[in-house]
């Protein structure tokens, strides 16, 4: 194991990036740990609570598209700090409102929306952003930073979540998230990012248009692009419907084991990170789909042993594949994609993904209730095996040699 994906940090502007984005993943899991427990103290109903998800999830999609031409025609770190801004004013109304006992339902409701339109700013923002600060050498070992970041964060948020809703309020969760934002906020006007030319002014629609169409021309981005889209919805759900399910009625666990299982997530996520930091490899696009197809089997393998410990140790090599699959695409995109098209492909890229989202929790329900949870984990890795074996035998992006090949890619 190697340290290689922490050298970008060597870099004063992506170690600012860097911790700040952390910081804020950090906050966003203390949020999503005290949110339904807040919900719940108000009153709410199973109903009231998927809404409030949807809401999240309507507006991230809905903001994705237009998120990725802004970020490729105004300054990204200008939108990055919007997107903290939002986050730190909504966040801590809400923590006010819940410490003096005036939170609604409905506030709630309006939160979500500014959260999850907030969000889809940040990402195709971020991702536009890396490879101003970072020299082209460093882009993999920066992508592979990140996810070690994200995966401390998811980590130790939910943790210190719990604590703080069990042993406080939900309000001090909430309120520890706004001064993550705050402190997110902090490092973005540190940073130096050098002039860029901007992107021809055109009207936002036809930039997600010529988004669209660039996605499309290229012979390799727009089939990978396809894939994840697809291979999305074997995921998608698996660990917040089946997974709890099959904890309770094949493991005889509780949610201390889930959180395990939960946790091993993250860990998987920092492996893959360290490890292809420093990985050197001529082919990038076979590597994504080994990864890919190495997952997919990983996750047959959960359902048919579902023992504690090896779903542990399972999930956790799962993860790691599916953050190293990650890994080598954010490289990908950010050294073969002009950056006068980045930040819209960044954002079809996750627009593709969560457009499919909502599918997967239905899907994965559906099948739990005909068959159970350890068959569903088998039926779904199954048909994400299926697509990345095709992937791994005839996807353009398997061709792109990265001659350089300093780190992965």
């Amino acid at each position: 194991m190697t340290l290689r994906a922490l050298s970008p940090l060597r870099h004063r502007d992506f170690r600012l990036l860097w911790f700040g984005q952390l910081v804020s993943v950090f906050g966003n899991s203390l949020y999503g740990v005290a949110l339904p427990f807040q919900l719940l103290a108000l009153g709410a109903s199973p109903l009231q609570l998927g809404t409030v998800v949807s809401l999240s999830v309507l507006a991230n999609v809905g903001f994705l598209l237009i998120g990725g031409a802004l970020a490729d025609r105004l300054p990204r770190r200008l939108l990055l700090l919007a997107s903290d801004l939002a986050g730190a004013l909504t966040v801590g109304l809400v923590a006010i409102l819940s410490a003096t006992g005036l939170l609604r339902i409905e506030h709630m409701y309006g939160a979500a929306v500014v959260l999850g339109a907030a969000n889809a700013l940040l990402d195709p923002a971020y991702t536009a952003l890396v490879p101003d600060i970072v020299p082209p050498e460093a882009l993999p070992a920066g992508s592979a930073a990140r996810r070690v970041g994200r995966s401390i964060a998811r980590i130790t948020g939910p943790i210190a979540g719990g604590l703080l809703v069990s042993f406080a309020s939900p309000a001090a969760a909430f309120g520890l998230d706004a001064l993550t934002f705050v402190l997110s906020v902090a490092t973005l006007l540190m940073l130096r990012v050098p002039n860029r030319s901007p992107a021809t002014r055109q009207s936002l629609v036809r930039e997600v248009g010529g988004g669209l169409r660039y996605v499309w021309s290229v012979s390799w981005l727009w089939p990978t692009t396809l894939y994840f889209m697809l291979v999305n919805i074997a995921y998608a759900g698996q660990y917040t419907v089946t997974m709890p399910l099959l904890v309770r009625d094949r493991l005889a666990g509780d949610a201390s084991l889930y959180g395990v299982i939960t946790a091993a997530m993250g860990v998987g996520g920092i492996i893959a990170a360290l490890v292809l930091g420093g990985l050197r490899v001529h082919r990038p696009g076979r590597l994504l789909f080994s990864l890919e197809l190495t997952s997919s089997v990983l996750f047959v393998l959960v359902g048919l042993l579902p023992i504690a410990p090896v779903v542990v140790l399972l999930v956790a090599l799962n993860n790691a594949c599916l953050a190293g699959s990650t890994i080598v695409w954010e490289a990908l995109l950010q050294r073969h994609v002009p950056g006068a098209f980045i930040g819209r492909v960044a954002s079809i890229d996750t627009f593709g993904n969560a457009l499919i989202n909502p599918l997967g929790p239905l899907v994965a329900a559906t099948l739990v209730g005909l068959v159970g949870p350890a068959s569903t984990l088998v039926i779904s890795g199954t048909y994400a095996t299926v697509l990345a074996a095709i992937g791994f035998m005839v996807a353009p992006v398997r061709h792109i040699a990265d001659d350089r090949h300093d780190a992965i890619p």
